[in-house]
């Protein structure tokens, strides 16, 4: 399957539903916001999450893989750490669905990165441009972990998503003790089905920091300037380190990107074989949890 892409959301010469028109995008009633996404082009559509063009400044990202905490998120970022290129966020909202996962659909009005979407012509870029941009991303990876946060989960609360926590999500997760009991328990899993060594020793974390959860070149924009974005924060959280290096080495759609970022972020081998030796308790017993 392929995602979803109308060529009039990229053409500058497009008339999107909000261009010549005079509006407050935070006072805006919702279903007017809703209903001019419905009208505009779709930049990307796929997986239950779609991505219009508003106008020629602004994007709206919206579905049923979309919760509002992923705008959250993005402004804490925005204000916390000034060296990390994301899109502005203008407003996020959830309005219930009953036909959804999380029984809600979530809606994030953000800037319009005009760039060249890196999913698509990764391999075809040159060393030298590869290594620049690992070096950027690996910049903004490092100042996301400059700030130690003493509890995990989602900022603003909510199921944590990516590839560590299943298809399904985990938690809510809100302190410490929880989060490395879930963990604790999915390694114990993983050896009753004898799929992690029995000698893995228990997890426990010092600190934890903000993680994107979905590093590769899919989720990366190169602006003209040769400035990389980052985008699609929806598996973002506040977790150990380690689970953005095992996010990255576990992303298996562009290999050469993981290898060229993970010897310049943080990285612990002990930590690494811990969280690998889970992953069956984690996406195999998905439902099961601690007593």
């Amino acid at each position: 399957m392929e995602p979803i892409v109308d060529p009039a959301a990229r053409n500058p010469s497009t008339k999107f539903p909000l261009d010549g028109l005079t509006f407050d995008i935070s006072s805006m009633p919702q279903e007017a916001l809703i209903a001019y996404g419905k009208a505009a082009p779709v930049l990307h559509s796929f997986g239950g999450v779609e991505v219009v063009r508003l106008s020629h400044n602004l994007v709206l990202k919206s579905g049923t893989g979309v919760l509002a905490s992923e705008g959250e998120t993005m402004r804490y970022v925005t204000t916390t750490f000034p060296g990390v290129r994301l899109p502005r966020v203008y407003r996020y909202f959830n309005v219930d669905y009953s036909f959804s996962y999380f029984g809600v659909k979530g809606y994030i009005v953000m800037d319009y990165v005009d760039g060249l979407s890196l999913g698509g012509c990764w391999d075809q870029l040159s060393p030298e441009l590869q290594k620049n941009v690992v070096a950027q991303v690996a910049a903004m990876v490092n100042q996301l972990q400059s700030i130690h946060l003493d509890s995990p989960g989602v900022i603003g609360g909510g199921i944590s998503r990516g590839i560590w926590f299943s298809d399904y999500g985990a938690g809510p997760f809100t302190t410490k003790e929880g989060f490395e009991k879930w963990l604790n328990w999915k390694l114990g899993l993983s050896k009753y089905y004898k799929r992690a060594a029995a000698d893995i020793p228990h997890i426990e974390y010092q600190y934890f920091v903000l993680v994107h959860g979905d590093l590769s070149p899919r989720n990366l924009v190169l602006d003209t300037y040769n400035q990389v974005w980052l985008i699609d924060w929806g598996c973002a959280g506040v977790y150990p380190p380690i689970f953005e290096t095992a996010s990255i080495k576990h992303q298996v759609q562009f290999p050469s990107f993981a290898q060229l970022l993970l010897p310049l972020i943080y990285n612990n081998a002990d930590e690494m074989v811990q969280l690998e030796s889970c992953s069956y308790g984690i996406n195999h017993v998905v439902f099961s949890l601690p007593p």
